[in-house]
């Protein structure tokens, strides 16, 4: 009999494999290397589930993965973002290159954000500029990046072996192991191919907000690990039992449930949207799920921190402890751009008439 991949016990063995990992590369600040051997091992890099129909696979891959460690989580994230986006808007040649550079075992990631003082340019063939959080970097082939031009924002494949990154500037409460330092790609070539899709593809909708239940996948993941430090400093103090600290456990495992489902929510309004590409119901309905998930997940996780800190105590704060770590990269990660107007849209829509819960991923 075959085994799924992605079936809930594996996903757990998952998790702690990743787990056993993860506080030395906190300490190092080093790429996880022995993470994504894991990953590879398993298959889960290497042909990870971002086809048609596989995303409510790839957010509890996801989950799981953050569960372990959220900077390995971090980093995946960006590699199945770029497949999809290859696979979305790439040419058929494009999609096949890097479907066999995945197999390899190659890693990629997706960098938007511009360095203030000097934002990533093509000019005359050329790269110039640099790109921050860049995470990642020291463990990737090549990466999505996006520069201006005249007809709108333009994704390229820019390769990594040329550029040069400053690792000088990342100095994170958490989320150290992700490496999102600045690459500076300033004289690489920038070859015709490398253009992926048409100008402000990158930022077309419903599948550039929509993305965002990726991270929040993760951030479930990032939050059962929290509950799983909590329970367990408790069963080992003997305090489980106690009706206060059954309360707090109680709480945390309903805010994670629900993170969960948020998650499994979201997958079904992207395949719908994904069912229905020429329709404006499901992709509307996926931008309200999207905005729904990752701010119901944010208040979920902010409680479960928040509690575990309670029910834990000190002890917690201090290292080696696993719960002072988890801390640290979760309340990191959580700092997501505009949640303000993820809950703004959200209303609109509501008062729009587009959302409304209980609809099943249609508007």
């Amino acid at each position: 009999m075959r085994h799924d991949p992605y079936e809930a016990t594996r996903l757990e063995e998952l998790s702690d494999r990743l787990a056993v990992l993860a506080a030395a590369r906190d300490r190092d600040g080093e790429f996880p290397h022995e993470a994504f051997a894991v990953l590879e091992s398993g298959g889960y890099s290497t042909r990870p589930p971002v086809g048609s129909g596989e995303t409510a696979q790839l957010l509890r891959l996801l989950a799981a993965i953050g569960r372990g460690d959220l900077s390995t989580g971090r980093v995946f994230e960006g590699h199945v973002n770029a497949l999809q986006l290859v696979y979305r808007y790439g040419t058929s040649e494009q999609a096949a290159a890097y479907r066999a550079k995945a197999r390899e075992g190659e890693l990629f990631g997706v960098w938007n954000t511009d360095a203030p003082d000097d934002p990533l340019r093509l000019e005359k063939g050329h790269y110039s500029g640099k790109k921050n959080y860049a995470s990642g970097v020291d463990g990737l082939s090549q990466a999505i990046v996006t520069a201006p031009t005249a007809a709108g924002r333009q994704m390229m494949l820019a390769p990594l072996a040329a550029a040069s990154i400053d690792r000088s500037w990342w100095r994170p409460l958490g989320m150290r192991a992700s490496g999102s330092h600045i690459i500076d790609l300033t004289g690489v070539t920038a070859d015709a191919e490398h253009a992926l899709g048409q100008p402000d593809d990158y930022i077309r909708e419903p599948w550039f907000s929509g993305g965002a239940i990726r991270f929040a996948a993760v951030h479930v993941g990032g939050m059962h690990a929290v509950l799983d430090t909590a329970l367990a400093h408790l069963t080992s103090t003997g305090r489980a039992a106690d009706p206060h600290q059954s309360h707090r456990l109680a709480r945390m495992g309903i805010a994670v449930e629900s993170g969960y489902g948020w998650i499994d929510r979201a997958a079904e309004a992207w395949g719908a949207a994904e069912s229905a590409p020429d329709d404006a119901g499901p992709a509307k309905a996926l931008l309200a799920y999207a905005n729904a998930a990752r701010s119901a997940v944010e208040a979920n996780a902010l409680l479960v921190l928040e509690t575990a800190e309670r029910a834990v105590g000190a002890a917690g704060f201090n290292a080696p402890h696993p719960l002072e770590r988890l801390v640290r990269d979760l309340r990191t990660y959580l700092r997501q751009p505009n949640p303000d107007g993820a809950l703004r849209s959200l209303g609109e829509a509501m008062a729009a008439g587009t959302w409304h819960p209980g609809s099943r991923g249609r508007a």
